[in-house]
């Protein structure tokens, strides 16, 4: 009996359904739970120097700087300053027109110490050859019964290289040619001579403004200084300008300079 009971009842629930929608009856809709009001944004006013606003500093298109970026932190990275020039040596420079008065004593007894002057031009064509001219000429008067007066000149030129051993340090020799000549009133004293010269020295830049040179000079001439030892000092008056102090000591002759030296 239980069996046709439920049977009828679930035949009955089935055809009661249409008939609902047919009289226009719906189920009820859950209610939609209501909105909650969103609280209003804070207003602050500006004052100089006040927080930035959100996001402000941060590497465009992303979310937040990463680190080491630019602009982490909220604040724009400055350039570095660029760094500072090695401090060089130009006063050991090879590209230099100098002149100077020279004082020079001889050897020969018949010949009196005499005044003259001096130019010396060198260019450096490129690094580590230079080359390099130089001119003297000197008088003397006879001071004594003895001697008569001369005319002393001599002209050079040659080409050397440098090594740069350091910055402060260079080792260089030069090869080249030279004329003596010698006019005096006693024929006997009288002489020209052309010659073959090597001369290898060294330049130190004791400081940015002293720098010390020395040398020896060996030449093929019979009648003037075969070897000849020179020393010299140039120190910084202006930017390309210098003192020049030196002397020359030699196996015919000693001399002492003094003058200016123009560098570029």
């Amino acid at each position: 009996m239980k069996l046709p009971l439920l049977f009828i009842s679930l035949v009955s629930t089935f055809w009661s359904l249409p008939a609902l929608a047919q009289y226009g009856y719906t189920p009820p809709v859950p209610p939609t739970p209501p909105t909650m009001p969103t609280a209003p944004q804070p207003q602050y006013q500006a004052y100089p120097g006040s927080v930035p606003d959100a996001g402000a500093g941060m590497d465009t298109g992303y979310a937040a700087p990463t680190y080491g970026s630019p602009t982490y932190g909220g604040y724009s990275q400055q350039p570095l300053p660029p760094p500072q020039a090695a401090i060089g040596h130009d006063i050991m420079s090879y590209g230099y027109l100098e002149g100077y008065y020279k004082y020079t004593s001889f050897k020969e007894s018949s010949l009196d110490p005499a005044s003259g002057l001096g130019v010396a031009l060198s260019a450096e064509l490129f690094k580590p050859l230079y080359v390099k001219g130089g001119f003297e000429w000197a008088s003397g008067n006879g001071g004594s019964k003895e001697n008569g007066g001369f005319d002393f000149s001599s002209v050079s030129l040659g080409a050397g290289a440098y090594i740069p051993i350091t910055g402060r340090f260079h080792i260089m020799c030069e090869v080249g040619g030279a004329y003596y000549k010698l006019d005096a009133e006693k024929d006997s004293v009288s002489f020209s001579d052309g010659a073959i010269y090597v001369h290898p020295g060294i330049k130190v830049a004791a400081t940015q403004s002293l720098e010390l040179e020395g040398g020896l000079l060996f030449t093929s001439s019979d009648h003037y200084d075969s070897i000849l030892f020179n020393v010299g000092a140039y120190w910084r008056l202006f930017s390309a300008l210098d003192l020049k102090l030196g002397a020359d000591f030699g196996d015919a002759s000693t001399g002492w300079k003094a003058g200016l030296r123009v560098r570029w």
